[in-house]
């Protein structure tokens, strides 16, 4: 699942919950977001910022579901998992045995694990922590490797935690 795609399934507050971490968190970062996505639509960056919180985190929201925006898209929900849910990347890594750099960052991906070890990793997972930010971090994940993970990418497309409607109920 691409970035575009995440934030097509995600519901308004699951959108809404990203965005206002990156506002509060990185204000340059999401004023910066905000006029791109209104220049590339072709408006005045002047008309995103006057709108209220809630207002622009949707108008940003319905934008970043465009395959136009999927640099942005990407990037946010980067910012967002390494920086709100560093702990839960950390776990996953550390229950996968790959060596990190402490902020959940990895030179390179390396072959997928035993399928077990795998399975075990997301079940803790989704044990302690939002199915919301396991979904965005577990489709991140194993959309960084072309090849990817097969037992992770099966997972994602069948693990009844993980469907798109379940994290709709999760909202």
């Amino acid at each position: 699942m691409t970035a575009p795609e995440i934030f097509g399934v995600l519901s308004a507050s699951q959108g809404a919950e990203i965005l206002n971490w990156l506002a509060n968190h990185d204000r340059a970062a999401y004023r910066n977001c905000a006029s791109m996505l209104a220049t590339r639509r072709k408006l005045r960056p002047v008309f995103v910022e006057r709108k209220p919180r809630d207002e622009k985190n949707q108008w940003m929201q319905d934008a970043l579901v465009r395959p136009a925006n999927a640099d942005l898209a990407l990037e946010i929900l980067q910012v967002w998992t390494l920086g709100n849910n560093l702990a839960m990347v950390a776990e996953f890594l550390d229950a996968l045995a790959i060596s990190h750099d402490g902020k959940g960052l990895i030179d390179q991906i390396p072959s997928e694990p035993p399928a077990e070890r795998v399975k075990s990793a997301v079940e803790a997972l989704l044990a302690h922590h939002g199915v919301f930010q396991v979904f965005v971090y577990l489709h991140l994940f194993v959309g960084m490797d072309e090849d990817g993970w097969l037992t992770l990418k099966d997972l994602l497309a069948t693990h009844p935690s993980l469907a798109p409607v379940t994290l709709a109920k999760a909202a």
